[in-house]
């Protein structure tokens, strides 16, 4: 009892001067002793068995804090401090005044001094911040996306000038059409003589009209660029070559003009030349492209023109007026604008620049555009020349320069009010796109997890049903997954990188859908990176990071980027066709695939009979034939075939003997004994002996790309 009550007063002093609140009773449940006896006492059973250590909540008692804000009511305060109203109330009162009235809950506290002074009374620690029920509120308003105005009533709206598609197959003309139209000579400029961009410029007639004109590429890559000049047209002029008829990108280019509900003019060029024939091409417009022609009671208009020398363009640009005013194209001047990204490049001059097409609104310089997730204020604006406006019109094609970064093509764009609603938009948008992103991973990560699950019970169950033995099962299960993993990665992957760069958007949308047809699994392609612009030093690391080859297409390299290649001793190949860029790729991937053995027949010999020689007490089968194509060589390689082209021995003959003389060469239609290395091999009348060689033959993958 001495030394209990001894200790009690050595502690409840220490703990009356502690600042920390420790209990007697914490200090005897932790096994304290203040003498060396005491302390050196044997546990007993129990204790040794549970282990118990001292447990003292040593840790000072730290106050809460809590986001308080300008204008917070009491009701507010109450509910952070987790505190009744009424108490809220008295501390309130007893901080400002006594002998204050009542006070209601709904009252809102301005001075920010008085509300720390009352947070700190009722035992908190404040972060002052700002109201989150109006942040929300005003982040839920940002958070909107920029959507296009209601149509406008006809009052108010004007006539606008038609928008012109000129589409057809590769090669038939129109470049050269639209090049008459406008006095200019672009087709002996275009490499390869193929149009490979999507063009948009306006041609003003001799009566004061105009027409905006799109010329798209006919080659079979460009699918997606005629497709979106269909889109965004408002008549289609179908160029169908005289001598040449209708051909797969006629067929295609109906087939996105009747999708886009867009109509058609069809032009029949190269009516000067001699083998032109216009009655056969007209009848597979109707049949093979499904066109209901004026002349055979339909609504398709048919001008027979001469691209080369204008014969009849008066004629086609009639039809063009005449379809314009039946449709009675109109759209509201007035701004804001709104329009479609035709094509976007990084011009080395002038940076981000896009083409685009207005179609409704007036849009003006220093205006704030949003497209998909990019946005930019109207630095410039020029016309197809580089001729600076000031103003663009519906139906206007002009290009625009100020984007923060590139628009896509195809893309519409809207006109918004500030900068900071065009960030808003972006910021925005990009979140649903993670949204979406985060859905599509969840979906897999859960079929991911299913799966898992599945194999795990499985694995439960042959544990249960093993009971003793199940480690050893599992063990087994896990080694030879193991062992399969190991060989899989033996298998070296061939494996052809690549780095794509272009000068605008279209011409990486065509090569990277010619890519996407790739399907082989002799050697894997991978696009490691591409983009718009001159090769830069960051593709130069990218290339030697993944060992990669870069493609130029119709860009330059700059110097610094060419001097590092050259040290890393990367390769740059450009091109200016696309068809030779997709070749240049094939033949890389060829070159990457390991040569295979062919076998070269050098002649074949039918079994007759086959013959029993004794040999050192042995029988030994030898084959009597007779060479039936070609000749037969001993040094070569022989291989016997039976029934259904089985193959039943492949290797060297011991011996070759022709009437008893030993020869090295049979020639056709002559007769022979023929004796396998192999002496377990047993011949048939009827079989065939083939004689070949083996040589080395580079592979070559089979990928059909459309042209």
């Amino acid at each position: 009892m001495l030394r209990t009550f001894g200790k009690i007063n050595v502690f409840s002093n220490l703990v009356r001067c502690s600042p920390l609140r420790v209990c007697c009773y914490e200090v005897f449940k932790a096994n304290v002793h203040t003498s060396t006896m005491l302390r050196k006492k044997r546990r007993s059973k129990d204790e040794k068995i549970n282990n118990i250590k001292p447990e003292i909540d040593l840790n000072l008692k730290k106050k809460k804090t809590i986001d308080v804000w300008k204008s917070m009511t009491v009701s507010e305060l109450a509910n952070a401090t987790k505190i009744p109203v009424d108490n809220v109330i008295q501390i309130i009162e007893y901080v400002i005044s006594p002998s204050l009235n009542d006070i209601d809950p709904n009252v809102a506290i301005e001075n920010v001094p008085l509300l720390r002074e009352i947070v700190k009374k009722c035992g908190f620690k404040c972060n002052l911040t700002s109201n989150p029920s109006k942040s929300k509120k005003s982040s839920d308003n940002h958070l909107k996306d920029a959507v296009k105005r209601p149509p406008a009533p006809y009052n108010s709206t004007v006539m606008r000038h038609p928008v012109v598609t000129i589409m057809g197959h590769v090669d038939h003309g129109k470049t050269t059409l639209l090049d008459t139209l406008r006095n200019a000579s672009v087709a002996k400029s275009e490499f390869g003589a193929i149009t490979q961009h999507i063009g948009a410029f306006p041609v003003v007639l001799e009566n004061g009209k105009k027409i905006t004109f799109f010329d798209t590429p006919g080659h079979a890559a460009f699918a997606t660029i005629r497709s979106r000049g269909a889109q965004v047209t408002d008549i289609v002029v179908l160029v169908v070559a005289a001598d040449d008829g209708v051909k797969d990108q006629t067929i295609e280019s109906i087939r996105m003009a009747k999708h886009a509900k867009v109509p058609i003019i069809v032009a029949i060029n190269k009516i000067d030349k001699p083998t032109a024939n216009i009655e056969r091409c007209k009848k597979m417009l109707q049949t093979q492209g499904g066109l209901d022609l004026e002349e055979f009671g339909g609504s398709v208009q048919v001008v027979q023109i001469s691209a080369l020398h204008g014969t009849n363009f008066d004629d086609l640009i009639e039809s063009i007026l005449t379809q314009a005013e039946i449709l009675d194209l109109r759209a509201d001047p007035n701004p804001p604008a709104e329009g479609v990204i035709i094509e976007s490049r990084v011009d080395d001059q002038k940076g981000k620049l896009a083409t685009v097409l207005v179609q409704r609104g007036k849009l003006l310089n220093n205006s704030i555009l949003v497209a998909g997730t990019a946005w930019g204020k109207v630095r410039i604006m020029m016309d197809n020349q580089n001729n600076v406006l000031k103003e663009a019109n519906p139906s206007d094609a002009i290009q625009i320069l100020g984007w923060k970064d590139l628009p896509q093509a195809g893309q519409e764009f809207l006109q918004v009010s500030s900068d900071k609603c065009a960030r808003d938009v972006v910021n925005y948008r990009l979140s649903k796109i993670i949204e979406e992103k985060q859905i599509e991973d969840s979906v897999y990560i859960s079929s991911k997890l299913e799966e898992h699950n599945k194999e795990y019970k499985v694995h439960l169950e042959d544990k249960r049903k093993g009971r003793r033995f199940r480690r050893s099962k599992f063990s087994q299960i896990f080694q030879e997954k193991q062992l399969e993993n190991k060989k899989k990665n033996l298998v070296q992957e061939i494996c052809l990188n690549v780095v794509i760069k272009g000068d605008v958007i279209g011409s990486i949308e065509a090569i990277l859908d010619v890519l996407d047809t790739y399907d082989s699994n002799l050697c894997k392609l991978d696009i490691v990176h591409y983009g718009i612009g001159n090769v830069s030093l960051s593709d130069i690391e990218y290339a030697d990071a993944f060992k990669a080859i870069v493609y130029a297409f119709n860009v330059g390299t700059l110097k610094d980027a060419e001097e590092n290649a050259k040290q890393q001793s990367i390769t740059i190949k450009e091109h200016n066709v696309i068809y030779k860029l997709i070749d240049d790729i094939k033949e890389e991937m060829n070159n990457c695939l390991p040569p295979i053995e062919v076998e070269d027949i050098q002649g074949e010999a039918s079994v007759l009979q086959e013959f029993l020689i004794n040999e050192n007490k042995k029988q030994i089968p030898v084959a009597g034939c007779r060479c039936i194509s070609g000749t037969l060589k001993k040094a070569a390689l022989f291989k016997v075939v039976r029934e259904d082209d089985e193959v039943i021995y492949k290797g060297k003959l011991s011996s070759m003997r022709h009437l008893k003389d030993e020869v090295s060469t049979i020639k056709t239609n002559m007769e022979c004994g023929l004796r396998l290395e192999d002496t377990s091999i047993r011949l048939q009348p009827g079989d065939k002996i083939v004689c070949y060689t083996l040589r080395e033959k580079q592979q070559e993958i089979d990928w059909e790309t459309g042209f």
